[in-house]
């Protein structure tokens, strides 16, 4: 859901502190859309680790509950032994070994090979779609074709 921009603060379900929720973050800097939100995050996570100031830790509205120091570590459930992170792709906690032998990646193998196809779809797409001047001088020729046409049918 979304959440009142009044700096509210919700409690990161791994390690229990509270954090200030992202749509309330728009204050320190982001704007919550696109590559300057993720630009600004990344310097929160850095800033943290440097000089241990937490204020910048956040939960993002879409790690359900999750803050940003939590969702790059390697977690172990201690009964079983089992290693998990969290996949930025999944949304959800996978096993560590799904990340391949990129275990410091964001998402997992699936999701990155999914992210992979998408790319190569859409560029494929780019490159298929008509230029501008590609479409305006198929434009003129049609129209000359026409004309051409036109022209000697009322000949005949």
């Amino acid at each position: 859901g979304s959440f009142p921009t009044d700096n509210v603060k919700r409690m990161c379900v791994m390690c229990g502190k509270q954090r200030l929720c992202s749509s309330s973050a728009t204050h320190l800097g982001g704007s919550n859309r696109g590559k300057e939100n993720k630009d600004v995050n990344n310097k929160k996570r850095n800033n943290s680790k440097n000089n241990g100031n937490e204020s910048n830790i956040i939960i993002p509205t879409q790690n359900k509950g999750l803050c940003t120091a939590c969702d790059v570590k390697v977690w172990v459930f201690l009964g079983t032994g089992v290693e998990i992170k969290w996949c930025k792709g999944c949304k959800n906690f996978r096993a560590w070994a799904a990340f391949g032998d990129k275990g410091l990646a964001t998402k997992c193998l699936r999701c990155r090979h999914r992210q992979r196809e998408k790319y190569a779809l859409q560029k494929k797409t780019r490159q298929q779609k008509p230029t501008e001047q590609q479409q305006r001088q198929h434009d003129i020729d049609a129209a000359k074709g026409l004309r051409d046409l036109m022209t000697a049918s009322n000949h005949a």
